[in-house]
């Protein structure tokens, strides 16, 4: 019996992400240059040409992961400015899901790939493969700003700085945290984080 459309889908739907996480794992444990879609095929068991048929080339998979990693990003983002609660609330939200992805298995993958690229030359190397780093940067920024000018409004955030400010320590923060301490930042809890950001944010 031949396949129905939506399985047909649902099978290429589902070697995708197979191709996708195989090759998240092997580009963060060797870098984009440390890898061929020879080794990304063996490793997600597959044939090279069934690689090609879902992806034109290694750049292709290489965007595809860093889209995924940046929209579930962006997600939790978007799901915390919805949520019921005050500026602070929306924030405990979003910090809180943001570090239980990051920790996660395959988004800290992501996290690795995406601190890596940083150091070496970040909006310019994310451009490389078609990525405006700055754009997705400027979407994270308006999102968290409207988080913290509910905040000011609330009260649950301190009045004296610019939300645009706020946001700008936040994300050097964490940025920096991640970057200089790769691996030992995995191992701070996340009340201390984020008692350490809500010192720097004033947050009450």
């Amino acid at each position: 019996m031949p396949r129905t459309k939506t399985q047909t889908e649902q099978i290429r739907a589902e070697s995708q992400a197979k191709i996708i996480a195989t090759a998240r794992r092997l580009f963060a444990e060797r870098g984009y240059d440390g890898c061929t879609v020879s080794e990304i095929a063996k490793q997600a068991g597959m044939s090279q040409g069934n690689i090609y048929w879902h992806f034109p080339s290694k750049e292709a998979i290489f965007q595809a992961v860093l889209m995924e990693g940046f929209q579930a990003i962006g997600g939790t983002m978007s799901e915390a400015v919805k949520s019921a609660g005050n500026g602070l609330e929306k924030f405990n939200r979003f910090l809180g899901d943001f570090l239980a992805l990051s920790r996660e298995k395959g988004a800290d993958e992501f996290i690795s790939i995406m601190i890596t690229f940083l150091a070496q030359g970040g909006v310019a190397k994310f451009a490389e493969f078609g990525i405006s780093s700055e754009q997705i940067g400027a979407g994270y920024h308006q999102t968290m700003n409207a988080i913290f000018a509910q905040g000011q409004a609330d009260g649950s955030f301190r009045s004296d700085l610019e939300p645009n400010l706020l946001t700008t320590f936040y994300f050097s923060f964490i940025n920096g945290l991640m970057l200089m301490y790769p691996h030992e930042w995995r191992d701070i809890p996340d009340d201390v984080i984020r008692e350490a950001l809500l010192r720097l944010l004033g947050g009450k």
